[in-house]
């Protein structure tokens, strides 16, 4: 079997929350962003690869902007790369992409978000072609479910974010995430969920890099008179001192890494005990083949791993539920559940992916990854 040919297909969907006041890209503090509300779409860029046999693997790519730009690295730099080749050589087509920038200083960002997608398009080539799941081609899952909590309860008033707390838990919900980012008006927010569903449901709190080392440590100290489960993202991503800093001055468990790349940025972050759980997401970080060495680290280091999400879109999550779900139970924590619909996820597949009941997701058990894209909903977000 040969790879006959790679397509790359920059997507961009309308975010159905979003108000008139919403800005079509990502603001960068957090304050703008609960007066403007959220954003207006939801980009990602998918991986289709065909081989001379007729199986076509699918893949993705994370992206907050710009999909075009993963679309030409990947049709222009990593498809001439990987024609020809035999499909099942994912390890040596890797190290193949990521040599090809790699000495002139392109080892993270838009380059590894394109090899993310490639990567993840030939698991599941290699999963349709012998008939298997994912995750019995990484040797097995440890359960036919996996643990989910729900991501996220956004910005508002205490009694709103109270009220979708306790519709959370009425769905069966015993863990969920929380945005921060503003000051005491996070702590009126978790006061209201702990208020409204008490102390037996898990709650994580999200800042997306809002605060700097003093702040987060000042928020951190409130955070903790309401036992919160982790705080995800204090500080900048790049700030592996200062994620140092406000690790050891709080008792809350601080995760984070979702915003970096490969094997080597995570053996600093975890060898250095920045973080207590690692977070990395598999569509960014250098996909399945990358992440598994991004997992032995962590299991080597005794850090729990809780993979990434966020607004990423179906292949992300079909790819991240197969690979969890072959973690031992000693690593691995929870797995990100946007249950809000984001127009990428469930929204483009013929068949939904995701099926919650009761703190977990069952895990797909159809060959290689579990998805057929819709091409409908595929043609109506593609960015011309």
């Amino acid at each position: 079997m040969k790879i006959k040919d790679v397509k790359a297909l920059p997507l961009r969907a309308p975010r159905p929350e979003a108000g008139r006041e919403s800005p079509d890209h990502f603001l960068p503090y957090w304050e703008s962003l609960s007066k403007a509300g959220v954003r207006s779409h939801y980009v990602s860029c998918f991986v289709q690869i065909t081989t001379d046999e007729g199986i076509t693997g699918i893949g993705e790519c994370t992206v907050r902007e710009v999909p075009e730009a993963h679309a030409a690295i990947i049709e222009k730099l990593l498809k001439p790369i990987v024609r020809g080749e035999d499909p099942f050589s994912v390890e040596v087509l890797w190290e193949r992409m990521f040599a090809a920038l790699r000495t002139r200083g392109h080892s993270e960002g838009y380059f590894v978000e394109a090899i993310s997608g490639v990567d993840i398009a030939l698991w599941d080539i290699m999963g349709k072609a012998t008939n298997l799941p994912v995750h019995k081609l990484l040797g097995g899952a440890h359960s036919d479910k996996v643990k989910a909590y729900a991501s996220s309860i956004f910005f508002g008033k205490p009694e709103n974010v109270a009220k979708e707390a306790r519709a959370l838990v009425a769905n069966g919900h015993d863990q969920m995430k929380l945005k921060i980012g503003l000051g005491e008006p996070d702590i009126e927010n978790v006061k209201a969920i702990r208020d409204a569903v008490g102390y037996d449901v898990d709650l994580m709190v999200d800042a997306n890099s809002a605060f700097n080392r003093q702040s987060a440590i000042r928020i951190g100290r409130k955070l903790e008179r309401y036992e919160v489960f982790w705080f995800e993202e204090p500080v900048p991503p790049d700030d592996i001192e200062g994620y140092i800093e406000v690790s050891r001055a709080l008792d809350i468990p601080i995760c984070g890494s979702e915003s970096l790349f490969g094997r080597y940025n995570y053996r600093d972050l975890i060898s250095k005990k920045a973080v207590d759980f690692v977070q990395p997401n598999i569509a960014r970080c250098g996909g399945i083949t990358e992440c598994r060495k991004i997992a032995a680290i962590a299991e080597a280091f005794n850090t729990p791993f809780t993979p990434h999400n966020g607004l990423s879109g179906a292949g992300c999550r079909a790819a991240t539920l197969q690979f969890v779900s072959t973690l031992p139970r000693e690593l691995f924590l929870t797995y990100e559940f946007m249950y809000r619909p984001t127009g990428l996820g469930n929204e483009i597949l013929k068949k939904p992916l995701e099926k919650f009941k009761n703190g977990y997701l069952e895990l797909p058990k159809k060959p290689g990854l579990g998805i057929e894209l819709s091409d409908t909903v595929i043609s109506k977000y593609l960015v011309k």
